[in-house]
């Protein structure tokens, strides 16, 4: 496959908190799904970058020699062409209402372990939820750092004084134990930081007991310990039947 691709069918999944990098980017890491590529991280992305959940967009990405997960793309130029880079994403559709439940349910795993074995960097399983919680973040920084013009850059997920994690079991899970997964969704925090007095409402928000709808997890590796899974979105959907496999052979 050609180090450089410019995909126009990815239906964006999730986006993760924003981090802050070296060289000072905030940064956000992109997950969604191509019929060519299959699952697809992008990273790093703007925070300002047209990549809601359920666009489908046409980017031109190129491979990072540092990261060596199949899954793993940057946009060309990111580096480079940084301050400009939201020009080259291009918003060509969105993933209809009806149309969700079938391409997620026909794109999920049995099990992390399954996605892991495969040497998968992204995935969707199915959950069965056990036990929601918080952690307190040890590398807790309440600074902010103003903007050239007088504002305020959006919080990192360092700058929150907690984090949520899930437990959960998949649908036909091989774990001899539960998964226990910090949550990375950027919705979670944005919540967080708005109704500090109301951090539990996450969990409602997210729709995890509801028996109206159908939740999946978005999960995906980290770079540097290949085993360690995260949650980066939690997809909920109104219940319905599901239609054939749009996907026969995931990828």
């Amino acid at each position: 496959m050609s180090s450089e691709q410019v995909v126009d069918d990815i239906v964006i999944l999730g986006r993760a908190v924003p981090e802050q990098i070296r060289n000072g980017r905030v940064t956000v890491c992109v997950a969604g799904h191509s019929d060519r590529l299959g699952f697809v991280r992008i990273y790093p992305a703007k925070i300002t970058m047209a990549l809601s959940l359920w666009s489908i967009v046409r980017v031109p990405l190129e491979r990072d020699s540092r990261d060596t997960r199949n899954e793993s793309w940057k946009i060309q130029g990111s580096k480079s062409e940084w301050d400009t880079l939201e020009k080259k994403i291009e918003v060509i559709g969105e993933l209809q209402l009806e149309q969700r439940l079938d391409f997620v349910t026909n794109l999920v795993d049995d099990c992390v372990d399954d996605i892991n074995e495969a040497k998968r960097s992204l995935g969707i399983v199915k959950p069965s939820v056990k036990k929601c919680y918080f952690c307190q973040e040890s590398n807790f920084d309440s600074t902010f750092q103003s903007t050239l013009f007088g504002g305020m850059l959006p919080s990192v997920k360092k700058q929150y004084p907690m984090f949520p994690k899930i437990q959960y079991r998949c649908s036909k899970c091989r774990a001899s134990d539960r998964h226990d997964q910090t949550v990375l969704e950027w919705g979670f925090y944005e919540w967080m930081r708005k109704n500090p007095d109301k951090p539990q409402q996450v969990w409602e928000n997210a729709q995890l007991f509801s028996p109206t709808h159908e939740c999946f997890f978005l999960v995906g590796n980290m770079r540097d310990r290949r085993t360690a899974f995260l949650v980066i979105s939690i997809l909920r959907l109104q219940k319905k039947s599901v239609s054939q496999a749009l996907f026969p052979l995931r990828k």
